[in-house]
Protein backbone atom coordinates (compact mmCIF):
# COMPACT_ATOMS: atom_id res chain seq x y z
CA UNK A 1 0.00 0.00 0.00
CA UNK A 2 1.69 3.26 -1.13
CA UNK A 3 1.58 6.28 1.37
CA UNK A 4 1.94 9.81 0.10
CA UNK A 5 5.01 10.41 2.71
CA UNK A 6 8.16 9.35 1.14
CA UNK A 7 10.96 7.77 3.53
CA UNK A 8 14.61 7.28 2.96
CA UNK A 9 16.57 3.99 3.68
CA UNK A 10 20.21 3.42 3.94
CA UNK A 11 19.86 -0.44 3.15
CA UNK A 12 17.23 -2.46 1.25
CA UNK A 13 14.89 -4.94 1.99
CA UNK A 14 17.21 -7.79 1.36
CA UNK A 15 19.80 -6.26 3.90
CA UNK A 16 17.23 -5.24 6.48
CA UNK A 17 15.96 -9.08 6.55
CA UNK A 18 19.50 -10.09 6.44
CA UNK A 19 20.90 -7.83 9.17
CA UNK A 20 17.82 -8.49 11.45
CA UNK A 21 18.39 -12.21 10.90
CA UNK A 22 21.98 -11.71 12.38
CA UNK A 23 20.95 -10.22 15.43
CA UNK A 24 18.28 -12.41 15.84
CA UNK A 25 20.50 -15.38 15.78
CA UNK A 26 22.08 -14.58 19.38
CA UNK A 27 18.89 -13.74 20.74
CA UNK A 28 17.26 -17.10 19.96
CA UNK A 29 20.16 -18.83 21.56
CA UNK A 30 19.75 -16.34 24.67
CA UNK A 31 16.23 -16.91 24.90
CA UNK A 32 16.28 -20.72 24.64
CA UNK A 33 19.36 -20.60 27.29
CA UNK A 34 17.12 -17.76 29.60
CA UNK A 35 14.39 -19.97 29.26
CA UNK A 36 14.70 -23.12 31.70
CA UNK A 37 12.00 -23.72 34.65
CA UNK A 38 11.90 -26.70 37.11
CA UNK A 39 8.22 -27.07 35.55
CA UNK A 40 8.10 -28.75 32.29
CA UNK A 41 4.77 -27.63 31.37
CA UNK A 42 6.08 -24.31 31.84
CA UNK A 43 8.77 -24.59 29.12
CA UNK A 44 6.61 -26.28 26.65
CA UNK A 45 4.19 -23.70 26.89
CA UNK A 46 6.70 -20.99 26.95
CA UNK A 47 8.80 -23.00 23.96
CA UNK A 48 5.49 -22.96 22.34
CA UNK A 49 4.98 -19.01 22.04
CA UNK A 50 8.02 -18.30 21.97
CA UNK A 51 10.01 -20.18 19.12
CA UNK A 52 6.26 -20.69 17.29
CA UNK A 53 7.77 -18.03 14.80
CA UNK A 54 8.32 -13.72 15.18
CA UNK A 55 11.04 -11.50 13.97
CA UNK A 56 12.34 -10.54 16.99
CA UNK A 57 11.90 -7.28 16.88
CA UNK A 58 12.69 -6.30 20.08
CA UNK A 59 15.43 -8.02 21.31
CA UNK A 60 16.88 -6.53 18.38
CA UNK A 61 16.15 -2.66 18.81
CA UNK A 62 17.93 -3.37 22.28
CA UNK A 63 21.02 -4.74 20.70
CA UNK A 64 21.34 -2.24 18.22
CA UNK A 65 20.07 0.72 20.51
CA UNK A 66 23.24 -0.44 22.91
CA UNK A 67 25.47 -0.57 20.45
CA UNK A 68 24.24 3.14 18.29
CA UNK A 69 24.88 4.37 22.30
CA UNK A 70 28.70 2.70 22.09
CA UNK A 71 27.86 -0.23 24.58
CA UNK A 72 28.39 -4.13 23.72
CA UNK A 73 25.49 -5.49 24.67
CA UNK A 74 24.40 -8.75 26.50
CA UNK A 75 22.43 -10.94 24.52
CA UNK A 76 21.14 -12.49 27.76
CA UNK A 77 18.95 -9.15 28.37
CA UNK A 78 17.44 -9.00 25.05
CA UNK A 79 15.58 -11.77 25.87
CA UNK A 80 13.46 -9.05 28.53
CA UNK A 81 11.74 -7.88 26.09
CA UNK A 82 10.45 -11.24 24.16
CA UNK A 83 9.74 -12.63 27.54
CA UNK A 84 7.25 -9.65 28.20
CA UNK A 85 5.89 -9.45 24.51
CA UNK A 86 5.18 -13.53 24.67
CA UNK A 87 3.34 -13.08 28.08
CA UNK A 88 1.40 -10.11 26.67
CA UNK A 89 0.19 -12.71 23.53
CA UNK A 90 -0.72 -15.09 26.02
CA UNK A 91 -2.76 -13.33 28.20
CA UNK A 92 -4.21 -10.91 24.62
CA UNK A 93 -5.26 -14.30 22.98
CA UNK A 94 -7.13 -15.39 26.41
CA UNK A 95 -8.95 -11.95 26.71
CA UNK A 96 -9.62 -12.29 22.67
CA UNK A 97 -10.87 -16.06 22.65
CA UNK A 98 -8.68 -16.33 19.99
CA UNK A 99 -8.03 -19.56 17.91
CA UNK A 100 -4.90 -18.60 15.84
CA UNK A 101 -1.61 -16.80 16.85
CA UNK A 102 1.36 -17.24 14.19
CA UNK A 103 -0.17 -19.43 11.73
CA UNK A 104 -0.96 -22.08 14.01
CA UNK A 105 -3.65 -22.31 16.60
CA UNK A 106 -3.50 -20.47 19.63
CA UNK A 107 -1.97 -21.39 23.14
CA UNK A 108 -4.72 -20.95 24.72
CA UNK A 109 -6.71 -23.73 22.08
CA UNK A 110 -3.82 -26.12 23.47
CA UNK A 111 -3.14 -25.94 26.70
CA UNK A 112 -6.05 -24.28 28.18
CA UNK A 113 -6.99 -20.69 29.20
CA UNK A 114 -5.69 -20.81 32.87
CA UNK A 115 -2.50 -22.51 32.14
CA UNK A 116 -1.35 -19.71 29.15
CA UNK A 117 -2.47 -16.82 31.69
CA UNK A 118 0.21 -18.41 34.57
CA UNK A 119 2.97 -19.17 32.02
CA UNK A 120 2.25 -15.61 31.21
CA UNK A 121 3.01 -14.51 34.52
CA UNK A 122 5.97 -16.77 35.00
CA UNK A 123 7.41 -15.31 31.60
CA UNK A 124 6.68 -11.14 33.24
CA UNK A 125 8.57 -12.50 36.05
CA UNK A 126 11.67 -13.94 33.97
CA UNK A 127 12.15 -10.24 32.51
CA UNK A 128 12.09 -8.55 35.90
CA UNK A 129 14.89 -11.49 37.54
CA UNK A 130 16.60 -10.73 33.99
CA UNK A 131 16.44 -7.02 34.20
CA UNK A 132 17.91 -7.43 38.37
CA UNK A 133 21.48 -8.45 37.03
CA UNK A 134 22.01 -5.07 35.56
CA UNK A 135 23.64 -3.05 37.88
CA UNK A 136 21.95 0.41 36.93
CA UNK A 137 18.89 1.63 38.56
CA UNK A 138 17.36 3.69 35.83
CA UNK A 139 17.25 -0.19 34.00
CA UNK A 140 14.53 -1.71 35.95
CA UNK A 141 12.74 1.90 36.53
CA UNK A 142 12.39 1.64 32.76
CA UNK A 143 11.32 -1.97 32.65
CA UNK A 144 8.66 -1.22 35.63
CA UNK A 145 7.16 2.35 33.87
CA UNK A 146 7.08 0.15 30.80
CA UNK A 147 5.15 -2.90 32.59
CA UNK A 148 2.71 -0.74 34.26
CA UNK A 149 2.37 1.20 31.11
CA UNK A 150 1.45 -1.54 29.85
CA UNK A 151 -1.21 -2.85 31.50
CA UNK A 152 -3.36 0.48 31.49
CA UNK A 153 -3.06 0.05 28.11
CA UNK A 154 -4.69 -3.27 28.07
CA UNK A 155 -7.24 -1.62 30.84
CA UNK A 156 -7.57 0.87 28.31
CA UNK A 157 -8.40 -1.49 25.16
CA UNK A 158 -11.09 -3.39 27.65
CA UNK A 159 -12.64 -0.47 28.56
CA UNK A 160 -13.03 0.80 25.51
CA UNK A 161 -14.31 -2.74 23.73
CA UNK A 162 -17.34 -1.92 21.82
CA UNK A 163 -17.20 1.91 21.98
CA UNK A 164 -18.11 2.94 18.58
CA UNK A 165 -17.57 6.52 20.02
CA UNK A 166 -13.81 5.82 20.74
CA UNK A 167 -11.95 9.38 19.34
CA UNK A 168 -8.28 9.14 17.87
CA UNK A 169 -7.25 10.65 20.66
CA UNK A 170 -7.67 7.77 22.96
CA UNK A 171 -7.24 5.20 20.13
CA UNK A 172 -3.78 6.41 19.93
CA UNK A 173 -3.08 6.56 23.92
CA UNK A 174 -3.98 2.50 23.27
CA UNK A 175 -1.65 1.21 20.80
CA UNK A 176 0.62 3.74 22.42
CA UNK A 177 0.52 1.60 25.73
CA UNK A 178 -0.09 -1.61 24.28
CA UNK A 179 2.18 -2.09 21.55
CA UNK A 180 4.68 1.39 21.36
CA UNK A 181 5.67 1.34 24.67
CA UNK A 182 7.48 -2.22 24.72
CA UNK A 183 10.19 -1.59 21.74
CA UNK A 184 10.92 2.47 23.40
CA UNK A 185 11.56 0.77 26.07
CA UNK A 186 13.92 -1.83 24.14
CA UNK A 187 15.42 1.20 23.08
CA UNK A 188 15.54 2.99 26.24
CA UNK A 189 17.07 0.22 28.02
CA UNK A 190 19.95 -0.56 25.34
CA UNK A 191 20.89 3.38 25.52
CA UNK A 192 21.20 2.77 29.23
CA UNK A 193 23.09 -0.34 29.60
CA UNK A 194 25.39 1.40 27.43
CA UNK A 195 25.67 3.56 29.84
CA UNK A 196 24.92 6.80 27.55
CA UNK A 197 23.46 10.47 28.76
CA UNK A 198 19.84 11.20 29.56
CA UNK A 199 19.45 12.78 25.71
CA UNK A 200 20.49 9.69 23.96
CA UNK A 201 18.61 7.50 26.14
CA UNK A 202 15.25 9.98 25.55
CA UNK A 203 15.80 10.16 21.60
CA UNK A 204 16.24 6.32 21.53
CA UNK A 205 13.17 6.43 23.63
CA UNK A 206 11.28 8.54 21.40
CA UNK A 207 12.49 6.73 18.30
CA UNK A 208 10.65 3.59 19.87
CA UNK A 209 7.43 4.92 20.77
CA UNK A 210 6.96 6.37 16.83
CA UNK A 211 7.87 3.25 15.55
CA UNK A 212 5.68 1.09 17.57
CA UNK A 213 2.71 3.50 16.93
CA UNK A 214 3.91 3.33 13.32
CA UNK A 215 3.92 -0.96 13.70
CA UNK A 216 0.39 -0.63 15.55
CA UNK A 217 -1.07 1.18 12.79
CA UNK A 218 -0.16 -0.99 9.70
CA UNK A 219 -1.71 -4.07 11.66
CA UNK A 220 -4.54 -2.19 12.07
CA UNK A 221 -4.97 -1.70 8.43
CA UNK A 222 -3.54 -5.05 7.36
CA UNK A 223 -6.93 -6.69 9.20
CA UNK A 224 -8.62 -4.11 6.60
CA UNK A 225 -6.82 -5.30 3.55
CA UNK A 226 -4.19 -8.20 4.30
CA UNK A 227 -4.67 -12.13 4.14
CA UNK A 228 -4.39 -14.53 6.88
CA UNK A 229 -1.47 -16.58 5.18
CA UNK A 230 0.36 -13.04 4.82
CA UNK A 231 -0.56 -12.17 8.68
CA UNK A 232 -0.35 -15.56 10.70
CA UNK A 233 -3.71 -14.80 12.19
CA UNK A 234 -7.45 -13.84 11.10
CA UNK A 235 -7.95 -10.62 9.69
CA UNK A 236 -10.87 -8.49 9.75
CA UNK A 237 -11.53 -10.09 13.34
CA UNK A 238 -10.97 -6.51 14.76
CA UNK A 239 -14.46 -5.26 15.09
CA UNK A 240 -15.74 -9.04 15.17
CA UNK A 241 -13.57 -8.67 19.02
CA UNK A 242 -15.54 -4.85 19.53
CA UNK A 243 -11.92 -3.49 18.39
CA UNK A 244 -12.59 0.23 16.97
CA UNK A 245 -9.45 1.16 14.79
CA UNK A 246 -7.97 3.91 13.16
CA UNK A 247 -9.29 3.08 10.06
CA UNK A 248 -12.81 2.90 10.98
CA UNK A 249 -12.12 6.26 13.29
CA UNK A 250 -11.00 8.07 10.04
CA UNK A 251 -14.47 7.03 8.03
CA UNK A 252 -16.57 7.43 10.97
CA UNK A 253 -15.38 11.14 11.31
CA UNK A 254 -15.21 12.02 7.52
CA UNK A 255 -17.28 10.10 5.41
CA UNK A 256 -20.98 11.71 4.23
CA UNK A 257 -23.50 11.41 7.01
CA UNK A 258 -25.48 8.64 5.55
CA UNK A 259 -22.45 6.19 4.72
CA UNK A 260 -21.19 7.16 8.46
CA UNK A 261 -24.56 6.40 10.24
CA UNK A 262 -24.56 3.08 8.13
CA UNK A 263 -21.14 2.09 8.88
CA UNK A 264 -21.75 3.07 12.51
CA UNK A 265 -25.12 0.53 12.29
CA UNK A 266 -22.95 -2.63 10.83
CA UNK A 267 -19.83 -1.99 13.07
CA UNK A 268 -22.55 -1.90 16.46
CA UNK A 269 -23.49 -5.65 14.94
CA UNK A 270 -22.54 -9.15 15.30
CA UNK A 271 -22.87 -10.14 12.46
CA UNK A 272 -20.30 -11.69 9.99
CA UNK A 273 -21.91 -10.47 7.26
CA UNK A 274 -22.68 -6.62 8.14
CA UNK A 275 -19.12 -6.66 9.76
CA UNK A 276 -17.99 -7.68 6.33
CA UNK A 277 -20.22 -5.16 4.75
CA UNK A 278 -18.56 -2.31 7.57
CA UNK A 279 -15.09 -3.63 6.06
CA UNK A 280 -16.28 -2.88 2.32
CA UNK A 281 -17.21 0.71 3.02
CA UNK A 282 -13.71 1.24 5.22
CA UNK A 283 -11.81 0.45 2.58
CA UNK A 284 -13.63 2.30 0.16
CA UNK A 285 -14.03 5.47 1.83
CA UNK A 286 -10.12 5.88 2.49
CA UNK A 287 -9.81 4.56 6.01
CA UNK A 288 -7.21 2.33 4.77
CA UNK A 289 -4.99 4.93 3.49
CA UNK A 290 -5.49 7.56 5.44
CA UNK A 291 -4.07 4.92 8.18
CA UNK A 292 -1.01 3.80 6.64
CA UNK A 293 -0.40 8.14 6.09
CA UNK A 294 -0.40 8.29 9.54
CA UNK A 295 1.70 5.47 9.85
CA UNK A 296 4.21 6.84 7.56
CA UNK A 297 3.88 10.26 9.05
CA UNK A 298 4.96 8.46 12.66
CA UNK A 299 7.78 6.43 10.76
CA UNK A 300 9.17 9.58 9.73
CA UNK A 301 9.11 11.05 13.41
CA UNK A 302 10.94 8.03 13.98
CA UNK A 303 13.93 8.74 12.12
CA UNK A 304 13.96 11.94 13.06
CA UNK A 305 14.42 11.29 16.65
CA UNK A 306 17.09 8.99 15.63
CA UNK A 307 18.66 12.11 13.71
CA UNK A 308 18.81 14.15 16.43
CA UNK A 309 21.45 12.19 18.41
CA UNK A 310 24.07 13.73 15.43
CA UNK A 311 27.46 12.86 16.32
CA UNK A 312 26.73 10.59 19.78
CA UNK A 313 25.22 7.43 17.24
CA UNK A 314 28.26 6.03 17.88
CA UNK A 315 28.17 2.88 15.53
CA UNK A 316 27.40 3.58 12.21
CA UNK A 317 26.19 -0.01 10.95
CA UNK A 318 23.65 0.15 14.20
CA UNK A 319 22.78 3.98 12.94
CA UNK A 320 21.95 2.51 9.41
CA UNK A 321 19.58 -0.61 10.26
CA UNK A 322 17.55 1.59 12.62
CA UNK A 323 16.81 4.52 10.30
CA UNK A 324 16.40 2.06 8.18
CA UNK A 325 13.34 0.14 10.21
CA UNK A 326 10.43 2.55 10.18
CA UNK A 327 10.63 2.11 6.02
CA UNK A 328 10.30 -2.14 6.55
CA UNK A 329 7.76 -1.43 9.09
CA UNK A 330 5.73 1.09 7.16
CA UNK A 331 5.95 -1.62 3.98
CA UNK A 332 5.36 -4.88 5.41
CA UNK A 333 2.59 -7.22 4.96
CA UNK A 334 2.76 -9.81 7.87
Amino acid sequence: MASPIKLCSPLNELQIKSQVLSLAAPADKALRENLGSHVDYIDEVSSYIIFSGGKRLRPVLYLLACRLAGGEPDPRHSSIFEFLHAATLLHDDVIDEAGLRRGRAAARTKYGNEGVVLVGDFLFSKSYSLASEVDDVRFVRALTDCTTYMAEGQVLELLHTNDLELDTKRYTEIIRAKTAILLAAACQMGAIYAGADQDVVRHLFDYGIELGIAFQLIDDALDYVGTEHEFGKPVGHDLAEGKITLPLIHVRDTAPQKISERLMALAGSSDPAQHQEAKEIVKAHGGVEATYTEAARRALKSQQALRELGPQALDASAADLLMSLPWYVLNRRH
